[in-house]
């Protein structure tokens, strides 16, 4: 399968530099939400029920301190495991625009849509999260600002997703004109 056009490439690329930018953004805030729960502030328990996060599974109760930073790495490591594979998917996505070998779209758009699919969870979470413990859009909440901060590199991340398999899934070549068949 032939690359795409030269404008379609460049338009590829820009979503993935974009993505790469959401994905910063992303990395900072889950870093922030799991060292906030390692070091259990004020801000973590004050909110925190356990059994009622809203989050995959609850979140750790209080614990010892070497067993406080085992529990949220346990209870955080799917998200970390998102932002991982979207990372790959990245880097797998700037070799199928540029590299002929990596350009089939089967595969592409497959794993683009299980990757969408991940941070689209990943986003709903940190958004419902942001709400339960941010006090409101001018609160210094440290842990509702890394939820809401993590929620933001999300929604980047999906939209620009989103349009990058827009993109790539277009028909390379079209000219507006229908196809003849060859009978």
């Amino acid at each position: 399968m032939a690359l795409h056009q030269t404008g379609a490439k460049i338009g590829m690329a820009c979503m993935l530099f974009l993505q790469f930018c959401g994905w910063v953004v992303s990395i900072g805030g889950t870093a922030h939400a799991t060292n906030e729960c390692r070091e259990e502030t004020n801000e973590w328990t004050a909110k925190n029920a356990l059994g009622e996060s809203g989050h995959l599974q609850p979140f750790p109760g209080s614990s010892a301190e070497e067993d406080r930073a085992y529990d949220c790495g346990v209870h955080f490591s799917l998200d970390w495991w998102i932002i991982a594979f979207q990372l790959f998917m990245i880097i797998f996505g700037f070799l199928a625009v540029f590299v002929e070998l990596f350009h089939t779209k089967f595969t592409v758009m497959n794993l683009f849509a299980i990757a969408t699919a991940l941070f689209t969870l990943y986003t709903s979470i940190y958004v419902k999260l942001g709400y339960q413990y941010e006090g409101g859009s001018h609160s210094d909440n440290s842990v509702g600002q890394g939820f809401k901060t993590a929620a933001a590199g999300g929604i980047i991340v999906c939209v620009c997703n989103y349009i990058f398999m827009f993109i790539f899934g277009s028909e390379e070549g079209a000219s507006g004109e229908a196809e003849s068949s060859k009978a």
